[in-house]
């Protein structure tokens, strides 16, 4: 068996067993916890990103995840927090408002693959490769020009959606009873949910960026790579001895850019754009 047979076998198996987990914490939640059904091969074939098995094997079990996060004491309206892993934001269309931008601010489509919109403006995506198909680490960006890396993978990603289900949970008499949630326990698992998710109080390493002029004579054959065809005043952050959220701010680059990954999403790019 190859070194990449192994690899591809080991992330399906962790893939299997993180959807495996999202089940069991909806199955107990009391309907605080939703899941969408699963994303079928014909579905994800149409996407214009390669899918590979390990990706395939979570997707098919987990379309999306979907956490009550308030209900109104007067009519019962509910709020939620919804983790969809076939955003339409990968279509360019959200609400029926155009959102081509997004795309092209995280890169162009067939670069990456959006999962989550949140109520701050945060926009996460999955880096994709569109040359070998492998998808990457997970990022986040909000304004113009500050982004974070997450999570080294999707499954991982998720698995840290799961610690915070599961510790919010622990806040719900209905996790241990299975009973349907009341009011008060929408209230008690909302304000923990929000207090550890996204990223609670999981510390950020702030990277420093460089610009591409500079890598291009680098000792470093990564970065001289990655440099190779950018503009000058483009820049890199190098994010590979970073194992935790690693920070970027591209102050540098102006007031927006448009976000590349290289080296498996090991060196973050951005290049100045003018958002047209």
């Amino acid at each position: 068996m190859t070194d990449q047979t192994t690899t591809a076998t080991a992330g399906t198996a962790a893939a299997t067993a993180t959807a495996a987990r999202l089940h069991r914490l909806a199955d107990a939640s009391g309907g605080l916890v939703a899941l969408d059904p699963g994303i079928d091969d014909a579905r994800m074939d149409a996407w214009p990103v390669p899918v590979p098995q390990e990706v395939r094997a979570l997707l098919r079990s987990v379309g999306g995840v979907r956490i009550t996060t308030n209900r109104s004491a007067v009519n019962g309206h509910e709020s939620h927090d919804h983790v969809d892993l076939d955003h339409s934001y990968n279509r360019g269309r959200y609400s029926n408002a155009d959102v081509s931008w997004y795309q092209e601010h995280a890169g162009g489509v067939g670069t990456h693959w959006f999962v989550h919109t949140d109520h701050g403006d945060g926009h996460t995506y999955v880096d994709v490769d569109p040359s070998t198909g492998a998808w990457g680490p997970v990022f986040q960006f909000w304004d113009a020009t500050d982004t974070d890396r997450v999570a080294p993978s999707l499954t991982a990603w998720l698995d840290h959606l799961a610690d915070c289900l599961e510790r919010a949970l622990a806040a719900s008499p209905a996790a241990d009873t299975m009973a349907p949630a009341t009011a008060a326990d929408v209230e008690a698992f909302g304000r923990r949910f929000g207090a550890l998710w996204p990223d609670g109080d999981e510390p950020r390493t702030s990277v420093e960026d460089v610009a591409a002029a500079q890598l291009r004579t680098s000792a470093d054959d990564v970065l001289r790579a990655a440099a190779d065809g950018l503009p000058d005043d483009a820049r890199l952050a190098d994010l590979r001895s970073v194992t935790g959220r690693a920070a970027v701010n591209f102050w540098a680059v102006g007031t927006t850019c448009r976000y590349a990954r290289r080296a498996s999403g090991g060196v973050l790019v951005a290049v100045p754009w003018d958002g047209e």
